[in-house]
């Protein structure tokens, strides 16, 4: 059986310390022309496919607060399909387009929908913004301005530390754009941090030794698209049933799921941890093995099943980027269980590229 340190996905997603302290370090080269298109807007779209839609999701939901201005995360075919649903500027006219930025997450900047969708958005007026670990791509030649990742390009089919360096990176922006001294001081005390992802991750590896019947995954506010990353390396990587709720949202339905074979993660931190990690308290009661995910110990007081504590005394925010490794490590151990091979997924490639027939 394959060592899961033998992986190249296990190799790169551990390079993500590296490529997040990359990341940060680049911020004093983002152009003023990207702060100042984003500073300027009344309205943001952030928008990506797969795991670029979630880091989308996790960004919006922080940009709203420290911006203070609606930022909305869409997936790309949305704005393809139908954009009336997504944009607001399109429908004032030119004028209006210009203060409504698209900012366009690709790792490759070579995804089909994310090049239409840079296309078309500039034909319109939108301001655009392209952020990728490849600064050479298509999508990077047609944005006004682009954001790269300086070591987030990887070769693994599926993200890893590329997810979690442009999360990082786009953090940072924002947190310069709204002034946000205290999310970006805490952003630049993460590359000491990491040694708490890696001990989160030694416990995802031992979990993913046993072949859960299904996986849940729990996360509120900007942590929502932390739990559904997880979840799509989950699901690619081992294809065990696997869903990614809002803490609260659980309760209305989907605990039912919960007995003796399921494992729950709940990633809280910050304001409504107490009445999140009450949720996964009670999937332990129904029979479900947990894992929680807090930032300190105040936040796990109690708890039962496996705790790792990652970002404690950081902004809430400034430690989405530590929260991605342990995932990893949960899938890619419960794929070498399931006898899949994480580095070769089925019907997987790289890039997304659809047939324009």
């Amino acid at each position: 059986m394959t060592d899961l340190d033998e992986l190249l996905t296990w190799r790169e997603s551990s390079g993500s310390g590296a490529a997040i302290t990359a990341a940060l370090d680049s911020l004093d080269e983002v152009p003023a022309v990207a702060r100042d298109v984003l500073g300027a807007a009344e309205r943001i779209v952030v928008t990506g496919a797969g795991s670029s839609y979630y880091l989308a999701q996790a960004v919006a939901a922080v940009a709203r607060t420290s911006l203070a201005r609606p930022v909305l995360a869409a997936p790309l075919s949305e704005l393809i399909l139908r954009p009336d649903g997504v944009l607001v500027g399109g429908r004032g006219g030119a004028a209006s387009s210009r203060h409504e930025p698209v900012v366009i997450i690709s790792r490759s900047g070579s995804t089909s929908e994310a090049v239409t969708v840079a296309e078309r958005m500039r034909a319109a007026g939108h301001p655009t913004v392209a952020v990728t670990c490849r600064g050479q791509s298509p999508l990077a030649a047609l944005t006004g301005v682009t954001l790269v990742s300086p070591a987030g390009d990887e070769a693994a089919i599926v993200m890893t530390r590329s997810f979690a360096s442009m999360l990082a990176l786009l953090l940072g922006v924002i947190a310069r754009v709204g002034g946000d001294d205290g999310l970006l001081s805490d952003l630049r005390r993460l590359p000491g941090r990491w040694d708490e992802a890696t001990a989160a991750a030694r416990v995802g590896r031992r979990l993913g030794a046993t072949d859960w019947s299904r996986v849940i995954i729990l996360g509120g506010g900007p942590a929502i698209g932390i739990a559904a990353e997880w979840g799509l390396k989950l699901t690619e990587t081992s294809q065990v049933p696997t869903s990614a709720y809002e803490p609260l949202e659980f309760r209305h339905g989907p605990i039912s799921v919960c007995e003796p074979g399921v494992l729950v993660v709940g990633i809280v931190g910050g304001a409504g941890f107490a009445e999140e990690v009450a949720v996964v308290e009670e999937t332990a009661r129904l029979g479900a093995t947990t894992w929680l995910i807090a930032r300190d110990e105040d936040e796990a007081r109690g708890t039962a099943g496996e705790v790792s504590l990652i970002g404690g005394g950081l902004h809430p925010s400034a430690r989405l980027p530590l929260l991605l490794h342990p995932g990893h490590a949960l899938a890619l151990s419960l794929a070498l269980t399931r006898g899949r091979d994480p580095d070769a997924p089925r019907h997987l490639g790289q890039v997304v590229i659809l047939d324009a027939e």
